[in-house]
């Protein structure tokens, strides 16, 4: 029998939400990132971390490949809400397949798949990983942090690490001596004592002390690194850097890249003064100040916390503009994944 024509909108719009139902909406993670995303109503580390989550997977899937800005950091950021979860899981294992595909395997480097800055951030990432989840090393990582050390130049840091103008992680040498430098601070002795790792964490420090960090972003890094190691900062130089980053603070309550920066991580065109605060240089002075002991009832650390609360936005991420160039806004995810430290270091639960 006919429906009469009158009920026939009706069925259709029936049908189309029964369908739109079982399709399910959109991942968040799929959804543009784009600087009109509407902010959440409550904020959530929860849906920051399904966001994450969600998000690695679909890099994985698409890129099939290891970055610093997406699935290397989450590996630290997860680890810090669970080691249990599948997500955090499948994610270390695709790494570790990452890694061993040109470190075991041999697999020759095809752009900047296997390249030299991919390689040491991923195996940095992975050694990270490795002592949060197990308190020790796997054979892999041991495996990736000998390749790693024989990747180093003979003044302790990694010349061809890219350098491509995209800030702040491919801008200089110092970003990968770093990142280097913390996965150091957590090695076990047993790795560490190695003749190979004792060799190339002796070059690594002499690089830090002759190459003195040049703005704020290489601080906080420092900070980070200096955290679990001693001698590596001395305290007066600590209070130092953490007053400055405190200085740096806007009267929002937010951070910029650009004075992370010192004023250079910026694009050509743009006006410094002009430039708002961001979530990526929030969350890291966050996260930095955090590892400088500084405590969290700061009056820095609140307001800092009070702006990424306001501006996270409804997928569960928060959006930060590229400093190189739109269309590749991938600071957004190492900034959501940076709140999640950040505010994770100050003891908010899920």
């Amino acid at each position: 029998m006919v429906a009469p024509a009158p009920l026939l909108p009706l069925l259709l719009v029936t049908v189309a939400a029964t369908v739109t139902s079982a399709l399910g909406q959109q991942p968040a993670a799929e959804q543009p990132n784009r600087a009109d995303e509407p902010t959440i109503r409550k904020f959530s580390l929860k849906q920051a971390v399904r966001f994450s989550d969600t998000k690695v997977q679909q890099w994985e899937r698409q890129q099939g490949c290891v970055t610093c800005h997406t699935n290397g950091l989450y590996l630290v950021a997860r680890a810090e809400i669970s080691t249990k979860s599948s997500s955090y899981r499948r994610a270390r294992q695709f790494t570790r397949d990452y890694l061993n595909r040109y470190v075991v395997d041999k697999q020759a480097p095809s752009g900047q798949r296997g390249a030299v800055e991919g390689l040491v951030a991923t195996t940095c990432f992975m050694a990270l990983s490795d002592m949060k989840t197990h308190k020790r090393l796997t054979s892999n990582t041991r495996k990736a942090l000998d390749h790693m050390w024989a990747l180093q130049d003979e003044d302790g840091a990694w010349s061809q690490w890219l350098k491509c103008g995209w800030p702040p992680y491919e801008s200089d040498d110092h970003f990968g001596a770093t990142l280097a430098a913390v996965a150091v601070s957590v090695l076990p002795e047993s790795y560490a004592r190695t003749d190979t790792a004792a060799g190339g964490i002796k070059r690594l420090l002499k690089w830090l002390q002759d190459n003195p960090p040049q703005n704020l972003h290489h601080k906080g890094m420092m900070l980070w690194a200096a955290s679990n190691m001693d001698g590596l900062v001395d305290a007066p130089t600590k209070r130092r850097w953490a007053a400055e980053l405190v200085e740096a603070q806007r009267s929002d309550g937010g951070w910029r890249l650009v004075d992370l920066g010192a004023g250079e991580w910026k694009r050509s065109g743009d006006d410094r003064d002009a430039l708002p605060s961001d979530a990526y240089a929030t969350a890291f002075a966050v996260f930095a100040l955090r590892q400088a002991a500084t405590p969290r009832d700061h009056e820095s650390i609140r307001t800092g916390l009070a702006w990424l609360r306001r501006d996270q936005r409804r997928s569960g991420r928060w959006f930060v503009r590229s400093p190189k160039r739109d269309g590749k806004h991938f600071i957004s995810h190492a900034a959501t994944l940076f709140a999640v430290m950040a505010f994770r270091s100050c003891g908010e639960k899920l």
